[in-house]
């Protein structure tokens, strides 16, 4: 059986990105103020703010973080001796440089989509594969940037925002540029939440400032669970599914335990409202059956209490192994306390941790 991670990471070094120059200046950036609290900046505007204190991660002492963010050898040493058969690594942010002019933005995808391949997948095509970024502001210069990573770079999802500018990934507004992603082959859409940049309006955004202004990472408590919930609510009754039966669609980043409550809801709602379920062209179980959803560190806690009701309310065929890696403090380690759990069949596991990647993304694993 093969370990399969859906959910990891990179952010390069400028010095090893060919950018044109004409867009050097843009960035991505950062600096390290006073307290040890990293600033990230994009043309000209601060879009993430790192605490020295949090995750006890000291930028310190190391301004670019791990290696593995930009080194192939590093990466590839560090899975593979966590049992990782094979990494889905995005770049940067999925919705990085959509919020700004799109010529620019254009030349930084290509250039962040170039080191990606470089990097990982061409010296270890068995052990990586890549999720490319795309300019989403503008469909012509995304569809033009996905094609050229299917015929050069060999990619066969495509990974979306849960919004843009607070239109959600399942809105009509991208109906026609999902049909010419199917044309060039792509049948599973992998979202990733979108809630730190300034310009992104998550669902809920306006009322929880409390938890903290623009770039900063406390918002995640309601972002992660509220774009995710939006999403599959507008999948399903929004029609986007229905209207697209070829895809598959999986959620990275935690949340999953709130789905629960959520499908929950929506079953004992269809029973008492007709004209939701006039929206519907098939069983509500068959829409989260094209649905997959990733186990994180925090569902393992306490010997997977978490993992095993939602076992129990969603089926074991439809949860995915991701990491974070490297970007959370267990990272990697996800997938021994996977193993770990007492009380979850061995059968189980394999699904979790493989099976049902393979299931969901076999095509790329051909390489």
């Amino acid at each position: 059986m093969k370990v399969i991670d859906i959910d990891s990471h990179s952010n390069p070094r400028n010095n090893v990105l060919t950018i044109d120059p004409e867009y050097m200046h843009i960035g991505p950036t950062g600096y390290i103020d006073g307290n040890g609290t990293r600033v990230t900046v994009l043309n000209n505007k601060i879009i993430q703010i790192f605490r020295n204190d949090e995750k006890k991660i000291s930028y310190k002492k190391d301004l670019d973080g791990k290696a593995a963010h930009y080194d192939g050898s590093v990466r590839y040493q560090e899975v593979t001796r966590a049992g990782v058969d094979f990494q889905f690594i995005s770049v940067g942010s999925t919705d990085l440089f959509a919020y700004i002019d799109l010529e620019p933005a254009a030349a930084l995808c290509k250039a962040h989509n170039d080191f990606l391949y470089n990097t990982f997948v061409k010296p270890y095509p068995k052990t990586f594969n890549g999720l490319p970024l795309l300019p989403l502001q503008d469909f012509k210069y995304a569809l033009k940037e996905l094609e050229r990573c299917v015929k050069e770079f060999g990619t066969k999802v495509l990974l979306m925002p849960t919004n843009w500018k607070g239109i959600d990934m399942a809105d009509p507004y991208w109906w026609n540029f999902y049909e010419r992603a199917l044309n060039l082959g792509i049948r599973t859409i992998i979202v990733h939440v979108s809630a730190v940049f300034p310009d992104c309006r998550w669902v809920g955004k306006e009322r929880f400032t409390v938890l903290g202004p623009d770039g900063t990472r406390g918002r995640r408590i309601v972002s992660t669970p509220f774009e995710n919930c939006s999403n599959v609510v507008n999948l399903i009754f929004g029609g986007m599914l229905s209207n697209f039966p070829d895809f598959k669609v999986a959620f990275l980043e935690g949340a999953t335990e709130f789905l629960v409550g959520l499908k929950h809801r929506m079953e004992e709602t269809l029973e008492d409202l007709p004209y939701l379920r006039n929206k519907l062209t098939q069983p509500l179980e068959q829409y989260f059956d094209r649905m997959y959803f990733t186990v994180d560190s925090l569902m393992l806690k306490n010997n997977g209490t978490c993992l095993k009701y939602v076992l129990e309310e969603l089926g074991p065929d439809h949860l995915l192994f991701g990491s974070d890696y490297p970007h959370e403090a267990e990272s990697l380690e996800t997938c021994a306390l996977i193993k770990g759990v007492c009380g979850i069949s061995s059968e189980v596991k394999e699904k979790i941790l493989g099976i049902n990647a393979m299931t969901l993304l076999g095509e790329a694993f051909s390489a």
